[in-house]
């Protein structure tokens, strides 16, 4: 996920969509933007704050009725450029746990959330304020394991099973997902998965990467990797933009008046309106029923105006 700094080509997709993310608000205009950043682990199925003044404290789950899930006295970070969220990205992978297993010498013995917040300000055109907000979750997780080919025990031996734990968890809540049958989808099973929830099962757009490597002694967990991520392709979430419910109904109101009026320009003017009543026979339309869709399109704009 993070890559190698150098040479740039070898940088990875976390690095890559900070640049990204500053270099489309270095080039839009007319936009304020505020970014913030958070970064959490998820060990032994208790929440971490890596970019807090103490990394091992133990953090609570929450829920607020409007905006869902979110971690309590959790830190969030304001940054202005690249190299700032850098800075905060290798702050917190220094306090993430690590730890050597007969298969992996750096192994990761927690999943991780760096979590990018957009507060994104613009004005219509009677110089009102417009907020929306957009949230990328950059997930880091820990590989499943086999304790007889890992060679954990102690320790090592719980990390593992608590990351076997949540990863059957999500792992559930993909196939009740793609399922479609499920009335009930088992979020709270995991910290993991509560804290997935709105990516998974919600408006946003999810993508998995998968990881996984040619050699047969690893046969079996690369099977079972794509089978996981293919699972997970099949999620169907209906993206939606996220702003103030006020201003999205204002938004809705404007589109169909803009609508409203633009069916009714095609019975307004004379040519428009001689060439609709000489195809009125062949459309099944008289003068009467012109002009009974006329009279209730504009009575739905001054109502729709009205609600303004």
């Amino acid at each position: 996920m993070s890559g190698a700094p150098n040479p740039p080509e070898l940088r990875g997709i976390i690095p890559l969509s900070f640049q990204h993310i500053f270099n489309h608000i270095s080039a839009t205009k007319d936009m304020q933007f505020m970014v913030r950043a958070s970064f959490i682990e998820i060990y032994n199925e208790n929440i971490h704050d890596l970019l807090g003044e103490d990394p091992k404290k133990k953090l609570d789950l929450k829920r607020h009725p409007q905006t869902g899930i979110f971690v309590k006295d959790l830190s969030m970070w304001i940054v202005k450029d690249v190299s700032e969220i850098d800075d905060l990205m290798n702050k917190g992978n220094k306090n993430r746990a690590v730890a050597a297993t007969a298969m992996n010498p750096g192994s990761s013995r927690s999943h991780s959330i760096f979590t990018v917040t957009l507060e994104i300000n613009t004005k219509d055109v009677k110089g009102a304020d417009h907020i929306r907000t957009s949230k990328l979750n950059l997930v880091d997780l820990a590989g499943s394991e086999r304790a007889a080919k890992t060679g954990c025990v102690g320790d090592r031996f719980k990390e593992g099973c608590a990351i076997n734990l949540s990863l059957g968890a999500l792992g559930n809540v993909i196939g009740a997902l793609v399922d479609g049958k499920s009335k009930h989808i088992p979020y709270r099973n995991s910290k993991l998965t509560q804290l997935l929830e709105d990516s998974l099962g919600g408006t946003a757009q999810t993508a998995m990467i998968a990881n996984v490597g040619p050699a047969r002694y690893n046969y079996e967990e690369t099977i079972s990797t794509l089978r996981y991520a293919s699972r997970a392709k099949n999620i169907k979430n209906k993206p939606k933009i996220n702003e103030d419910p006020k201003d999205a109904l204002i938004r809705e109101f404007q589109l169909e008046i803009e609508q409203l009026k633009k069916e009714l320009a095609m019975y307004d003017g004379s040519a428009v309106y001689l060439e609709v009543a000489q195809m009125g026979k062949a459309m099944g339309l008289d003068s009467a029923t012109v002009e009974s869709f006329k009279m209730v399109s504009e009575e739905k704009i001054k109502r729709i105006e009205g609600r303004r």
